[in-house]
Parts: C-alpha cells; sequence; structure tokens
C-alpha cells in the first residue's frame, strides 16, 4: 500500500512539473496536481501512523482507484473515430513545442491532421495554440509550417495563435470560424485520446457541431497526461473551464 502512494505521488509530482514547464507555474492543472502530490507524500510518510484512521484510508484509496477508472473512461471515449470526412473545417489543437519544433504529443496530433487531409483535402485546418511559458513562438506557427513541409497547403490553414488553454482553443477558433464561414460549419478535432472527452465538451459549450479524430498517446507519457486531464476534468465541472 505504501508503495502504491509513492509511487502515485511520484507520478502526480511528475505530471506536477510537466503542467508548469508546458503551461506556466500558475497554471491551474499544475497547481492542483501539486495539492494531490503533497497530500500522497505526506500520507505515504506518514503511513504507519495515519493508516490507524480508518476514514483517511479508505478516503484516498477510493480516491486512487477513481482517478484510475476515470483515466480508463477517457482513453476509451477519446480513442474513438466518428469522424467522416465530410467536415468543413479540422481544429487541431496545441500541445507544446520545443525549441520551435512540436512536442512528440503534438507530432502525433499534426500527422492525424495530415491523414485527414489526404482523405479531405477540401477542408480547412485551424491550428490553435498561442505563445507557451518563454516561448518566442507561438504554437499556432510550429503547427502550420510542420503541416506546410507535410504537404497542406498554406492557404488552407488558419493560426490562431492566441490561446492558452483548451477552452480558448475552442472559443477563439470558434470566433474566427464564424468570420470565414457564411453559414453553419462542421469541424473535426485532432487531439490525443486522453484530451478528447474536455477538448469535445468545450466545442459544445462554444456551439460547434463536432466530430472526432484522435490521435494516440506515447506510452511513456500516458501516466503523465493522463493524472493531469483527470485533474483537468475536475476543474473544469467545478469552474466551467
Amino acid at each position: 500500500m505504501r508503495k502504491c502512494i509513492f509511487i502515485s505521488g511520484i507520478l502526480t509530482a511528475i505530471a506536477t512539473i510537466r503542467s508548469a514547464l508546458m503551461s506556466g507555474a500558475t497554471s491551474n492543472n499544475a497547481i492542483f496536481l501539486a495539492g494531490i502530490t503533497i497530500v500522497l507524500g505526506v500520507y505515504g510518510w506518514f503511513f504507519e501512523r495515519l493508516k490507524k484512521l480508518r476514514w483517511l484510508t479508505i478516503t484516498i484509496t477510493a480516491f486512487c482507484i477513481s482517478v484510475l477508472s476515470f483515466s480508463g473512461f477517457l482513453a476509451a471515449y477519446g480513442r474513438r473515430v466518428t469522424a467522416d470526412y465530410t467536415e468543413d473545417v479540422v481544429i487541431v489543437l496545441g500541445a507544446g513545442i520545443v525549441q520551435g519544433e512540436p512536442r512528440p504529443t503534438l507530432q502525433r496530433r499534426l500527422d492525424q491532421a495530415v491523414a485527414y487531409h489526404q482523405q479531405n483535402p477540401n477542408a480547412l485546418i485551424i491550428v490553435s495554440g498561442g505563445f507557451g511559458y518563454g516561448h518566442e513562438i507561438s504554437e499556432a506557427e510550429v503547427m502550420a509550417r510542420y503541416l506546410a513541409n507535410h504537404g497542406v497547403p498554406l492557404q488552407q490553414i488558419i493560426l490562431e495563435d492566441a490561446a492558452y488553454s483548451t477552452y480558448t482553443n475552442m472559443s477563439f477558433s470558434k470566433s474566427m470560424l464564424d468570420d470565414v464561414f457564411d453559414r453553419p460549419f462542421r469541424a473535426v478535432i485532432i487531439t490525443n485520446d486522453f484530451h478528447m472527452f474536455r477538448s469535445g465538451r468545450f466545442a459544445n459549450y462554444q456551439g460547434i457541431e463536432t466530430t472526432y479524430y484522435p490521435a494516440t498517446t506515447p506510452w511513456l507519457s500516458i501516466p503523465f497526461y493522463y493524472a493531469r486531464e483527470v485533474a483537468a476534468v475536475i476543474k473544469m465541472w467545478i469552474i466551467g473551464r
């Protein structure tokens, strides 16, 4: 039991650091994960004393089981492909860059965008991602460059380079697309499997009719991204963003 708690604490600690580096030190997700890390760390360190508090042990155990179960739901939900290749526009969400290049997670999203483009070359592609913490180039610009280098015409790519969260990815993209289309449009969301549930909810909040075309997640990153995503979904349910 104690080893499981320490492992969980280490994973959430790493997820916290990754979230802070990718989204800024004041990221709400990073703060939330930091709180979980502290709770798990304290409980694991004082396990022999605190295990006598049966209610605390049951609460933490139930929490860990809930996180694992919900991660399974996110994985199952996010791996569904509902795109029918008749959508008007592709919305590709940013996921972090390093030295002007997409992180592996983002690269998988962009590769999916290229694959979708090959099936539906008439659809516009909006790449959404602002200036990350300490970055001098926007995610959107890096994403557009990657797509262009892989055969997507630049005239079909729309840059949305102000977003700083999944919520703003969708709200800012909707505002730009309303200016492009003079009629209701259908969009296909491209993001990683762990991220699809929340992305779809925020798209629904904006009134965007969507389908899904998910990318996979690098397997070494699965524990970190799912831990962070569970925290982000909880935040979404609490504050709506």
